[in-house]
C-alpha cells in the first residue's frame, strides 16, 4: 500500500520554485554588482592609464626634446633643473593639473630619493618590491587598502637607462646646479637599467563601491516583490496543469500493478475510483516505478548468470596468450639489453661478462661461455670464477658450417654475422626436464648472430674511436687557428689557437682590454665573420643536388683584416659531406700583422730615403740659380719705371719666393734635424701651440679648442720636433675645415699603461678619402689645390716621429683624427725627484 504523506506536489513545487527563484535573484544582483564593481574599475583604470599615459609622455618630451635643447643653448657644464630634469617637470606639472588632490594622487617616488619629500613610503616600496620580484612585470593596476582607505592604484616602474646616468651616476660626473641644491650624498651611484623608484596614481574608491551596494540592494528589493506576485500566478495555475495529469499516471500504475499497489485488479474496462489530487502522488508514481525495476532485476540476473560463464573460458584463453606475449617480451628486452651493453661497453671482455648473465637468465642456464674461434681471441665465462665443462670436440666445425647442436644439459650456439664466424657460446642447463627448449632453436641462432653483429660493431666502434684520436691529436698540434665550419658556418671542431682567437676577439668585442679568461662551459665559439670568406652565389638549393652545389665553391685564399688592426692570411678548403647534404669547410688562418706592419715601414722608409736624396741633390741644383734670379730682378726693379714691366717683375720675384719655399721644404726633409730624446710636458707644449694657432683660427672664424689630462706623463721626445709635427697638422687642419663652422680639438693624454702618450688632432672636416688613406704620407702627394701645397708636411712628420721611436694613425670620426702616440719617460720612484 502506498504511503500517504501530508505535503503535497503542489506545496513541494512551489517551495522549491520559490527556493530555485531566490537562489536566482540572489545571483543576479551578485552578478549586477560584481558587473557595476567592473565597471567602476575599468573606469577607474582608464583615468589612471590617462595620467600615467600624460606623465609618460611628459618625461619624454624632456628627455628627448627639452633636455638635448638645452645642452645646446647653456654651457658645456650648465643644468636647469626646472627644464631638464623628467622627476622635477613631471611632479611640476602634475601637481598643477591635480589642484582638487580628492579625485586622484599622483606620486613619482624613488628608495633613496634624492629630495627627501619624494622618498618612498611603506606602500610604495611595496610595490617597488613587487616590481624588483618580477623583471617582467610592467604595471600594477589593482584596488587595495591604504592607510585603512579603499583606493585604486596604478603604478609602473622607474628603471635608469644610459642618458640618466649624468645625473645619477658618479657625483665627479653629475651637474653642479644639483650637487648645490641637493648634495652629493642622495640619489648617486645608480646603474642602467636599475629599478629606483615608482609612478604610481592613486584614486578613492570607498563612495562609488558604496553606490554600488546600494543599487545590489534595490535591486534585490524588486526582485523580491516580483517573487510574490510569481508565487500567487503559480498557485492558480498549478492545479489545473500539473496536478490533474498526476493523477491520472497514477491510475495507470495501479491498473496494470495492481498486486504491487495493494489493491485488487480492476475488470477490463472498470472504471475505478481516482485519488484525491494533491495527495502523495510522487510516492505513487515511486511505487509503481519501484515494481517495474524488481522485475528487471530477476531478468538482469539470469543474464548475469550466464555472462560469468562466458567470463571463465574467456579468461582462460587470455591467460594463454598472456603466457606467450610474456615470453615474446622477454625474448625482445633481451635483445634490447643486449644493443643497451654494447652501447655502455669499451672491451670485447666488458661486452661478453655483461651479456653472458643475460642470456642465461634468459633461458635458464646455470652458466655461460664464450670461446672466439681464433687462438688469443679471448675466453670469457659466466658465472665469474667458475670454470664451465669443455668444449666439445670439433666445435670450430659447429661454427664454420653455422650449426646448432642441443644435447640434454647444454647447447652450442654460433656465433657469427652473415660472413664472419666470430666463435662459440655456450650454455649449460640442470639437465633433465630444464634443458634446452628444442622449440626455441630459432631464437638460439638468432642470439648467436645477434651477439656476433655485436661484437662486429664494437670492434668498428674501436677502430673509429682511435683514428678519431689521432686526427685530433694531430688537428690540435697545429700552431695556427684552424677550425671546421657546417653549412651554416657554425663551427664544428677548432684547434686551441683557434679557440683563443675567439676569446681575444670576444674579449674586444666586449669592452676592451681585459685579462684573458678561459671560455665558459657551454658558450658556442664564434669567428669573425671575414673569416668565412666573400658570399658565393650558389645555384638554387631547390633544383640542385647537395654536392652540386658544393662544387660551385673552389678552395680560396685572402687576407683579411680585423677591427683591431690584425690581419691574418686565410685559405678556405671545401669539404663534400657523405652523408650528401651541404658540405662542410676547412678555414686556416695565419696571422701576418707583424709582417705587413714592417713591410709598410720599410716601404715608407725606401720612399723617404729616396725622396730624400732626390731632394738634396735638386734643392743643391736649383737653389743657386733662384738666387741668381732674385738678384738680377732686385737690379732690375732699381733701372726700371715702366708700371706694367714692374709688375710683370713682382711676378718673377713671387714665382721666385715660391719656388725658394718649396726648395726649403726639401731641404728640411732632406736633412731633418737630429731630434733630441725628452723629457717633453705634453701640457705646456698643447698649451703654446694653442696660444700661437688661436689667431690663425680666429682670422679664418675657426673654432680651437684644447685640453690635456691631469697628471700627464712627460713624453720622451724632442720638444721643438714635436712643435713642428703640431704645426703641420694644425695647418692642414685649418685647410681642411670651413669658415664659421669649423671646429678643431687638440688634446694630450695618457696611454692605458702610462708607459705611452699621445696627442690628437681632429676636426670636422670632410676627413680622409679611404683610397687617399695609404698614401697621406707619402712625399709630395696633396689633396690639396695646385700651388697650396708642397706634400711634404706629412712626410716630414712621419720621418720626425720615426726618429723619436713614436707612431702616427688616422681615422675617420666625423673628420680627420690624427694621433701620435709617444714613449713616456718612467715616473721617478720614491725619494727622487721629476726631471724639469
Amino acid at each position: 500500500m502506498a504511503k500517504q504523506h501530508p505535503k503535497t506536489i503542489k506545496h513541494r513545487f512551489v517551495v522549491g520554485l520559490s527556493v530555485i527563484m531566490a537562489v536566482l535573484g540572489t545571483f543576479f544582483a551578485v552578478v549586477i554588482s560584481m558587473n557595476l564593481r567592473n565597471q567602476l574599475v575599468t573606469d577607474t583604470e582608464h583615468k589612471a592609464s590617462l595620467i600615467l599615459s600624460q606623465a609618460e609622455a611628459l618625461q619624454a618630451y624632456v628627455k628627448q626634446v627639452l633636455r638635448p635643447s638645452m645642452y645646446d643653448l647653456l654651457p658645456p657644464d650648465g643644468f636647469l633643473l626646472e627644464a631638464m630634469s623628467t622627476s622635477y617637470v613631471t611632479r611640476k606639472v602634475m601637481s598643477d593639473l591635480n589642484v582638487q588632490g580628492e579625485q586622484y594622487r599622483y606620486r613619482r617616488v624613488a628608495h633613496g630619493a634624492r629630495n627627501p619629500d619624494y622618498e618612498a613610503d611603506g606602500f610604495e616600496r611595496g610595490l617597488m618590491e613587487r616590481f624588483a620580484r618580477d623583471p617582467d612585470l610592467a604595471r600594477i593596476e589593482e584596488i587595495t587598502d591604504r592607510n585603512g582607505e579603499e583606493v585604486f592604484v596604478a603604478a609602473r616602474p622607474v628603471r635608469l637607462d644610459a642618458t640618466c646616468l649624468h645625473c645619477h651616476g658618479d657625483p665627479v660626473e653629475a651637474p653642479r646646479a644639483m650637487l648645490a641644491r641637493y648634495g652629493d650624498t642622495r640619489g648617486f651611484w645608480r646603474h642602467d637599467g636599475e629599478l629606483v623608484g615608482v609612478d604610481a596614481v592613486t584614486m578613492p574608491v570607498a563612495g562609488a563601491l558604496g553606490q554600488v551596494k546600494g543599487a545590489t540592494i534595490s535591486f534585490l528589493a524588486l526582485f523580491a516583490l516580483g517573487l510574490a506576485v510569481f508565487y500567487l500566478t503559480v498557485q492558480v495555475f498549478f492545479d489545473r496543469l500539473v496536478v490533474v495529469n498526476l493523477g491520472r499516471v497514477t491510475e495507470v500504475m495501479r491498473r496494470y500493478f495492481p498486486k504491487e499497489a495493494g489493491e485488487e485488479p480492476k475488470p477490463a474496462g472498470g472504471d475505478g475510483p481516482r485519488p484525491a489530487a494533491g495527495d502523495g502522488e510522487i510516492e505513487e508514481i515511486y511505487d509503481g516505478i519501484e515494481a517495474f525495476a524488481s522485475r528487471l532485476k530477476e531478468a538482469r540476473e539470469k543474464i548475469e548468470d550466464h555472462a560469468q560463464n562466458l567470463e571463465r573460458k574467456v579468461a582462460d584463453r587470455t591467460l594463454e596468450l598472456a603466457r606467450e606475449a610474456d615470453e615474446r617480451r622477454a625474448d625482445v628486452a633481451l635483445f634490447v639489453e643486449l644493443l643497451s651493453i654494447l652501447n655502455l661497453s669499451q672491451t670485447r671482455a666488458e661486452l661478453l661478462g655483461g651479456a653472458l648473465g643475460r642470456i642465461a637468465g634468459r633461458f635458464g642456464a646455470v652458466a655461460a661461455a664464450y670461446e672466439c674461434e681464433f687462438s688469443g681471441g679471448g675466453f670469457v665465462s659466466w658465472p665469474p670464477g667458475r670454470t664451465p665443462p669443455p668444449s666439445p670436440p670439433g666445435w670450430r666445425r659447429l661454427v664454420a658450417e653455422d650449426s646448432l647442436r642441443l644435447t640434454d644439459d647444454a647447447a652450442f650456439i654460433p656465433v657469427r654475422t652473415t660472413d664472419v664466424s666470430r666463435g662459440l657460446l655456450r650454455l649449460y642447463f640442470p639437465g633433465g626436464d630444464q634443458g634446452p627448449d628444442p622449440e626455441a632453436a630459432e631464437l638460439y641462432r638468432a642470439i648467436g648472430q645477434q651477439l656476433g653483429i655485436a661484437l662486429e660493431n664494437l670492434d668498428a666502434i674501436n677502430s673509429l674511436l682511435g683514428q678519431n684520436t689521432l686526427l685530433a691529436s694531430i688537428f690540435d698540434g697545429i700552431s695556427d687557428p684552424l677550425a671546421l665550419l657546417d653549412s651554416g658556418y657554425g663551427v664544428i671542431m677548432a684547434n686551441e689557437p683557434a679557440r683563443e682567437l675567439a676569446r681575444a676577439l670576444a674579449r674586444e668585442l666586449a669592452g676592451g682590454d681585459c685579462p684573458a679568461a678561459p671560455a665558459v662551459a657551454g658558450t658556442p665559439l664564434r669567428l669573425p665573420p671575414e673569416f668565412f670568406g666573400p658570399a658565393v652565389p650558389l645555384p638554387d638549393k631547390a633544383d640542385t643536388p647537395p654536392l652540386e652545389r658544393l662544387s660551385a665553391v673552389e678552395p680560396s685564399a685572402s687576407t683579411i683584416t680585423l677591427p683591431d688592426g690584425r690581419t691574418f692570411a686565410v685559405t678556405r678548403y671545401p669539404l663534400a659531406s657523405p652523408s650528401g647534404q651541404d658540405g662542410r669547410m676547412v678555414v686556416y688562418a695565419r696571422e701576418n700583422t707583424a709582417e705587413r706592419r714592417m713591410r709598410e715601414k720599410m716601404r715608407q722608409t725606401e720612399k723617404l730615403v729616396a725622396v730624400g736624396k732626390l731632394a738634396a741633390g735638386l734643392a743643391h741644383e736649383i737653389n743657386n740659380p733662384l738666387g741668381v734670379i732674385s738678384c738680377y730682378a732686385e737690379l732690375l726693379r732699381q733701372s726700371l719705371t715702366d708700371p706694367q714691366a714692374r709688375e710683370d717683375l713682382a711676378v718673377i720675384e713671387r714665382h721666385a719666393v715660391m719656388a725658394k719655399k718649396v726648395l726649403r721644404d726639401l731641404l728640411d726633409f732632406a736633412r731633418p734635424r737630429q731630434a733630441t730624446p725628452g723629457p717633453c710636458d705634453l701640457a705646456a707644449l698643447v698649451a703654446s701651440i694653442s696660444r700661437i694657432f688661436d689667431i690663425q683660427a680666429q682670422s679664418r672664424r675657426v673654432r680651437l679648442s684644447s685640453r690635456a689630462s691631469a697628471g700627464l706623463p712627460l713624453a720622451n721626445a724632442d720638444a721643438s720636433a714635436l712643435e713642428q709635427v703640431l704645426s703641420n697638422l694644425l695647418l692642414n687642419a685649418l685647410d681642411a675645415v670651413t669658415p664659421d663652422a669649423g671646429e678643431i680639438v687638440l688634446e694630450a693624454g695618457a696611454g692605458p699603461d702610462d708607459r705611452t702618450v699621445y696627442l690628437r688632432v681632429a676636426d670636422n672636416g670632410p676627413g680622409i678619402a679611404p683610397e687617399d688613406a695609404p698614401r697621406i704620407f707619402d712625399p709630395f702627394f696633396t689633396t690639396k689645390e695646385a700651388g697650396r701645397g708642397s706634400g711634404l708636411g706629412l712626410a716630414v712628420v712621419y720621418g720626425l716621429l720615426r726618429d723619436m721611436n713614436g707612431r702616427i694613425e688616422v681615422e675617420n670620426s666625423g673628420g680627420a683624427v690624427f694621433t701620435v702616440t709617444l714613449p713616456a719617460c718612467p715616473r721617478p720612484g720614491p725619494g727622487q725627484e721629476e726631471a724639469p
